[in-house]
């Protein structure tokens, strides 16, 4: 079985709020046992390039899905390791969150996408933590409103190791 790995970003805003990509289901990913929807929502971020580690991918596709360039980093929060099915493949899944603060204001914009990405993503929102916990959208990764009020009760400076999730 092969690994894919990705890096993630939970880029939160001067209010704490978090930006979310609202995806269309396209097939291409399966968590086994998992119900599929048509659309679900996840911090921006994506697969590794051949040269790159986690912190440059998560530069890069930050870029690529929002525009947005201007963050302080901050540690990685969690990582995911799943077993997925992948374009019909088998595939190992092991992710990282890292944790971003914007800059002032910046616009999201659509403008960098890859060709590939123009049709799976659909949306951008800024979502504050009480309409997290109001959803009924398919959110990820799974317990985000929980997740998220654990490193805001941080204060965005979470100790230790990164904490391992659950798909």
């Amino acid at each position: 079985m092969r690994t894919r790995r990705g890096a993630r970003i939970v880029l939160l805003d001067q209010d704490d709020r978090i930006l979310m990509i609202r995806h269309r289901y396209n097939g291409v990913i399966v968590v086994p046992g998992s119900p599929v929807q048509e659309f679900f929502w996840v911090p921006p971020g994506g697969g590794l390039a051949e040269d790159e580690d986690f912190l440059q991918a998560a530069c890069r596709e930050l870029l690529e899905e929002t525009g947005v360039t201007e963050v302080e980093w901050g540690p990685c929060l969690w990582t995911l390791d799943a077993d997925v099915r992948w374009g019909g493949e088998p595939v190992h899944m092991h992710e990282r969150y890292f944790l971003a603060r914007a800059r002032g204001t910046q616009a999201v914009t659509r403008a960098y996408l890859e060709p590939e990405e123009q049709q799976g993503i659909v949306d951008h929102r800024w979502w504050s933590l009480a309409e997290l916990v109001a959803s009924t959208e398919t959110l990820r990764p799974v317990g985000l409103s929980e997740l998220l009020a654990d490193v805001l009760a941080a204060e965005g400076r979470p100790s230790g190791e990164p904490r391992a999730l659950r798909t």
